[in-house]
């Protein structure tokens, strides 16, 4: 009915909204992830060997940079290939992305702590526990998109059960490895956290299979 503000608007629409805001979201919090990285600050007359211990100082923050970025990276993509097969979308797809969302924004903040506190279990506690709740999150999405019909028909049954376990391959590894904290260093924990790289790509290799 023309007027209502509803039904004026095609369906794909609202899905359209969801993905522009999401895309959005998710490249600024890739981007807000480099401001910790900053230039140290070094007399004019420094030498080499201060500036190398300088840098060297900084390897907690890159190395948390580039997992933070990576892990995004891994849920940008999941979210592309899950609204791939969404074809349609409804009010409570688009809570449940602003839900994953959230946690995507909040991701720089324990990035920041665990390149500045690394060595403190409670800094790697709140870090593995805020992006496998983005992981979760994703996962959720999937979910409620399966089991409210807005998936395509077509979407193959491989494909449907791959996005489930890619979206939970994160949590399952960072979730795990808290496990460690009583028995093992925060470093080694943290060290932990690289086997999400060789599980995804097992993931991809399987599902191309």
């Amino acid at each position: 009915m023309a007027g209502t503000g509803v039904a004026d608007h095609p369906a794909d629409l609202g899905l359209e909204r969801i993905i522009f805001l999401s895309d959005g979201l998710f490249a600024i919090a890739l981007t807000v992830l480099v401001i910790d990285l900053r230039v140290p600050e070094l007399p004019t007359a420094a030498g080499s060997d201060q500036v190398a211990a300088a840098l060297s100082a900084l390897l907690p923050r890159v190395f948390a940079y580039a997992l933070s970025f990576t892990i995004i990276s891994f849920y940008w993509v999941a979210h592309w290939r899950r609204f791939k097969l969404i074809e349609r979308a409804n009010a409570g797809l688009a809570y449940v992305n602003l839900l994953l969302l959230a946690f995507i924004a909040l991701i720089p903040f324990p990035t920041a702590l665990i390149g500045e506190h690394g060595d403190i279990a409670i800094s790697v506690m709140i870090y593995a526990v805020t992006l496998s709740a983005a992981g979760i999150a994703g996962f959720a999405s999937w979910v409620y998109a399966l089991r409210t019909g807005l998936v395509t028909v077509a979407a193959p049954k491989d494909l449907v059960r791959s996005g489930a376990i890619r979206g939970l391959s994160v949590p399952v590894v960072m979730l795990g490895s808290l496990l460690l904290l009583p028995f093992a260093s925060t470093y080694l924990v943290e060290a932990t956290w690289l086997l999400i790289l060789p599980v995804q790509w097992l993931i991809t290799r399987r599902v191309s299979r």
